[in-house]
């Protein structure tokens, strides 16, 4: 995403717990914590004067039967994926809403949709950001601040990293996903466009169609909730 963005024009500051390798501007931290997060936003607001785009990419997964997973890091999960981004979006909102412009892009989950067996507290807490950034949307709509939920599938990324992935579990996860750059590409679709949701199909292609039948009334709810309550 940040090699994308670059590439876009765009100067980019990376915030993530391991330090990144592209950046303009880079910061070391735990998206946790909600007065480093405001601090930073604050710190970039204050060198930059603005920021035009704020990408809510922060995540990771913990994969095992509920009766068996960890609390303590559930807890954590729970606030990487769902806390974090309303810490970083309440931060950055009013500067946007102020200047009348503005992208606010989550990354959210196929999971979101649909729960996955062994990833319940994940699929749970990226269902909470998608009504999240389904209700941003209706909300910004006025103040012309576009708002975009990513759902990709599986990612060549780090996500099975994590010990509870065992390895015939990995190899699953791996065999149907996509490189990271599509997922990039729909984060710059929906900066320029602000389309509430963008599907990232896995390789088995037919997913997102799953998904959209599922939901199908949504995006014809979504447009009247927005008009009389937005």
């Amino acid at each position: 995403m940040a090699k994308a963005l670059k590439g876009e024009g765009y100067t980019v500051v990376s915030l993530s717990r391991s330090r990144s390798e592209i950046g303009d501007l880079i910061y070391e931290v735990d998206v946790t914590n909600r007065e480093e997060d405001f601090r930073i936003i604050n710190e970039v607001l204050s060198k930059f004067g603005k920021i035009d785009v704020l990408v809510n990419n922060a995540g990771f997964g913990i994969y095992g039967s509920f009766l068996e997973t960890s609390l303590d890091e559930e807890e954590y999960m729970v606030k990487t994926l769902f806390l974090a981004p309303i810490y970083f979006t309440k931060a950055v909102l009013p500067h946007m809403v102020k200047r009348r412009s503005g992208s606010i892009v989550n990354i959210v989950s196929e999971a979101a949709y649909v729960t996955t067996p062994k990833l319940l507290i994940y699929s749970a807490a990226k269902s909470a950001l998608a009504s999240f950034t389904n209700g941003l949307w209706a909300e910004m709509r006025k103040y012309n601040v576009k708002v975009s939920g990513i759902y990709p599938g599986p990612v060549k990324t780090n996500f099975t990293s994590h010990p509870s992935f065992s390895k015939n579990t990995a190899s699953i996860f791996d065999k149907y996903a996509v490189e990271p750059q599509e997922v990039a590409n729909a984060v710059i679709k929906g900066i320029k466009t602000g389309k509430r949701e963008i599907y990232v199909p896995s390789k088995l292609k037919i997913d997102p169609y799953i998904l959209k039948l599922s939901m199908a009334s949504q995006s014809f709810t979504y447009g009247i909730v927005s008009k009389y309550f937005g």
